[in-house]
Order: C-alpha cells, then sequence, then structure tokens
C-alpha cells in the first residue's frame, strides 16, 4: 500500500502538551529579541530559534528561518546546522512514515535535541532578562537619588534664602539702632 509523503508545509514534529508549553514560552520571547536583533545586528540566532520552533507548527517556515540564518551569519555558529537541516527537510519526503523502528528512533532523537535547544534558548533569554533588570535596578536607584539630591539642594537653596533675608532684616534692624542711637539726646545712651 503506497504512502503519500508529508506535505512540505507539514510540521516535522508533532508537539505534546509539554511542548506547547515550551514553543509558546520561547516564541514570545523570540518576538521581543527579534525587534532587538537587527539593532545588535545578531539575528542568525533569533532565526535559528525560530526555524527550530517551526519545525513542530511548519516544514516551509522552518526552511524559510533556517535559510535566513544562514544569509544573516554565512559563516557563522549556526550555519552549518542550519545547512543540514535544510537539506533534512529537503528530502524528508524520502522518510516516508512507516513502521521503520530506525527512523521513529532518530525523529524522535532529532525532537529531543530540538526540545533541549529550544529549552537552552528559554533558560538564557531568562538570564538576560534578569540580569536586565539587575542594571534596571541600579539605573532606578541611581534616579531615586538624583530625585533625592536635587530635592536636598531645593531645599537648602530655600533655607539659605531664608537665613539671607533675615540676615539682610538682622542688617535693617541693627543699621536703624545705630541711626538711632544717633539721633537720640546726647544725656541718654543705649544700653
Amino acid at each position: 500500500m503506497p504512502v503519500t509523503p508529508p506535505p512540505a508545509s507539514a510540521p516535522v514534529f508533532q508537539a505534546d502538551a509539554d511542548d506547547n508549553i515550551l514553543l509558546q514560552s520561547v516564541q514570545r520571547e523570540q518576538e521581543l529579541l527579534q525587534n532587538t536583533c537587527a539593532q545588535n545586528q545578531s539575528c542568525d540566532q533569533v532565526h535559528f530559534t525560530q526555524a527550530m520552533l517551526a519545525l513542530f507548527q511548519n516544514g516551509e517556515a522552518a526552511t524559510a528561518s533556517f535559510q535566513q540564518t544562514l544569509a544573516d551569519a554565512p559563516k557563522g555558529p549556526l550555519a552549518d546546522s542550519s545547512t543540514r537541516w535544510i537539506q533534512f527537510l529537503a528530502h524528508r519526503a524520502t522518510l516516508i512514515p512507516s513502521a521503520d523502528e530506525p527512523t521513529e528512533a532518530l525523529l524522535e532523537a532529532m525532537k529531543g535535541l530540538v526540545r533541549t535547544w529550544l529549552g537552552q534558548q528559554r533558560t538564557a533569554s531568562a538570564a538576560a532578562a534578569a540580569a536586565t533588570l539587575r542594571t534596571a535596578e541600579p539605573a532606578k536607584i541611581q534616579d531615586q537619588a538624583v530625585h533625592v539630591l536635587q530635592r536636598r539642594i531645593r531645599d537648602r537653596e530655600k533655607r539659605i534664602a531664608e537665613l539671607t533675608d533675615q540676615l539682610s532684616a538682622l542688617k535693617q534692624i541693627d543699621l536703624e539702632a545705630h541711626r538711632a542711637g544717633k539721633l537720640s539726646p546726647p544725656g541718654i545712651r543705649s544700653k
């Protein structure tokens, strides 16, 4: 009985409930990273991870992402793996789904490796987010310190203005006292 090969757009791996949780988590993180990778000029890892995610969704999308990885960094650390995945995806129709145990075992091993990669990406993203928070916290503390110092400066300037006014008032009183002493009759002296 002839078996028809899966269409190129079919997912390579079927996701279970645990896979779906991992895939959704990594997908959200990758969307955030994709917005910033162009600024850092390091999109090859983002595209590679997106390709790995696409292996659970759409084979053609996975191929396109692996090709984008190669376009971004043709001699990068992910280039060889991307090339091999593209070759595998182009020839996967020849791996006709069957009860062939070696083929099934190989696909399960590949799926396990993809899960491991995605799990590491999630862990790396969480670590990067924590580092960002750690650097954001000192910046927040520094902003608060600047605000406190500015408030202290304003309070000090206000106090200086008050003391200056008081000093001016005392000088005025002193001047008036001297004038009054000069104007008083000669027999009466102020003490």
